[in-house]
């Protein structure tokens, strides 16, 4: 073994070697860089890079030790290669990061308007995140929120400590995206560990052409903002081989045109689309996985598979709270494990979110979501899936094939369960709002088909949990081959309030027929064919 870790070794220096005999090639302690992690080697580093783009590109080099460093620049055609035991070490300092155009802080890895830029090596950048943030202060919640809870004022208490977070920025600001590419093409990121991003760890915004691939993001779990990975407004994205933990969403896709308040972006209009994502793990105090937000643009061509999601607040969430809609999705082959988390972190433990409700900004006109698609999903949660749509239309043409969802207790029910959290909204009562849990919660949809699954319940499920499937204000559902059973006994399956269009066939019902549907205003009669119930009648 010694012996082949030896030439491994050695064909590796002789790699470098041939590569530095072809591409222009810069050191960057050549150009005054000095390792320990108590020089600030800003400076430096720009020079090396600098000296790349007068020759028209090639290759930066941060050989084994800790530099620290302030802001950076990457132009085009560079590659910033990271050695094995290379550390980028972002300053404590906040006066030796720079000041985007907009008068935002900027990060540590700067690159605007360009081209064919990468990011490899397998050494590490690490933002420091721990310099900006008080360790012993928890992040509160507003009290108009916590009044619309089912715990009301007792939700999150602050007197209990830190426990998950999140914990609190200092007053001045941070140094906020730590990787930060904007309008540029050809972008390559691999290989290299990311780890105590004060803020995101990498945002693409406004980008075509990007692959990232076999990257490490170690974020603090206690750190609001501490994002893995953020794609805005770009498209032809390819993420693969990566394993993201952070405290807040470990990858988000969005559409914004502008976003005052953060570095990078331009008022440019576009959709943001075609982006494929496999092999990836991810942690999250927030969404493992989220789509859309406050957008602008339109997304559209996302497909994810081959991903495990764990010990996440929330495992795929997809929002429209603005003008821009979301359509042509689909998950395959997704592992999700959630729980209830203390703190101020949003979401409450479900599997998969979808929503479409008017947001922190009013609008005129509400986005919509439609043709997404869930294929093999295994869940694991302390919620359960949520669809809350605003009006008729809103959210259409969903497909669960293969769901195996399994509902659990946990140890939180009592101080964060039972409740809905949409944030951010207009309407102060729909940010968080107490509201019974079902299994799968769907409210103004339309056009979904939900086959080959099985909801299960751990026993003695908390009271707040109520029925198997809760529809509201819904037109044309079909339930084909579902094995499911309501989290007690005596209370019925399906709650059908203000909708028309049911068809419930092939099924296998764990109760009696007369405790299959529990109907308010229910228009019209439900189609059934060849379901089982426990006590053998069908209809």
């Amino acid at each position: 073994m010694k012996m082949q870790r030896a030439a491994i070794a050695l064909i590796w220096i002789f790699c470098i070697q041939v590569l530095q005999a072809q591409v222009p090639y810069s050191d960057i302690t050549a150009f005054g860089a000095e390792p320990g992690g108590v020089t600030v080697n800003t400076a430096a580093i720009q020079r090396a890079i600098n000296s790349r783009v007068e020759d028209g590109g090639g290759i930066v080099y941060v050989p084994a030790g800790v530099f620290m460093t302030g802001t950076l620049f990457l132009k085009s055609n560079i590659t910033l290669y990271l050695e094995n035991g290379a550390v980028l070490l972002g300053s404590s300092n906040l006066e030796d990061y720079s000041i985007y155009e907009n008068g935002t802080q900027l990060g540590m890895i700067f690159a605007q308007d360009v081209n064919d830029v990468v990011i490899t090596g397998y050494g590490t950048i690490d933002g420091n995140g721990r310099s900006f943030v008080y360790v012993d202060r928890v992040k509160d919640l507003p009290e108009e929120i916590k009044q619309t809870t089912r715990q009301e004022l007792a939700y999150l208490d602050t007197l209990k400590g830190i426990q998950d977070g999140p914990v609190v920025p200092f007053e001045h600001k941070r140094p906020y995206q730590m990787i930060l590419f904007s309008q540029g093409e050809n972008i390559r990121i691999e290989n290299i560990t990311i780890k105590d991003s004060p803020f995101w760890a990498v945002h693409i915004a406004d980008c075509d052409g990007v692959i990232i691939s076999g990257i490490r993001i170690r974020n603090s779990l206690l750190m609001a903002n501490a994002d893995g990975i953020n794609c805005t407004s770009s498209r032809n994205i390819i993420i693969s081989n990566c394993d993201i933990r952070g405290g807040d969403d470990a990858l988000a896709f969005s559409g914004y045109s502008v976003h005052h308040e953060l570095p990078g972006f331009r008022d440019i209009r576009h959709i943001s689309e075609n982006v494929v994502v496999s092999n990836c793990l991810l942690q999250s105090r927030s969404s493992g996985i989220r789509i859309g937000g406050i957008d602008q643009n339109d997304l559209r061509n996302y497909s994810f598979s081959n991903i495990t999601i764990y010990d996440s607040n929330r495992g795929i969430g997809i929002f429209a709270h603005q003008d821009g809609s979301i359509e042509d999705v689909s998950f395959s082959d997704i592992s999700i494990e959630t729980r209830l988390h203390t703190g101020d972190w949003w979401g409450n433990g479900e599997p998969i979110h979808i929503s479409v409700i008017e947001g922190a900004i009013p609008e005129n006109r509400l986005g919509t979501i439609q043709n997404v698609r869930f294929r093999n999903i295994n869940a694991i949660g302390e919620n359960g899936i949520l669809m809350y749509g605003t009006e008729e239309g809103s959210i259409s043409d969903i497909t669960i094939d293969g769901l195996r969802l399994h509902l659990r207790n946990g140890n939180l029910q009592d101080e964060y369960g039972g409740n809905f959290d949409l944030r951010p909204t207009v309407e102060m009562g729909k940010n968080i709002f107490a509201h019974d849990i079902p299994g799968i919660f769907m409210k103004y949809v339309d056009g979904v088909q939900i086959r080959s699954t099985v909801i299960s319940w751990e026993a003695g499920m908390h009271r707040f949990f109520r029925h198997e499937i809760w529809l509201e204000d819904f037109r044309d559902i079909t339930f084909d081959q579902i094995r499911a059973a309501a989290p007690r006994s005596g209370e019925e399956l399906f709650y059908l309030k203000n909708g028309s269009g049911i068809s419930v066939r092939n099924s296998d019902f764990n109760a009696p027929y007369e405790l299959l549907f529990k109907k308010e205003n229910y228009k019209g009669e439900i189609d059934q064919m060849n379901n089982r119930t426990s006590d053998l009648k069908a209809p």
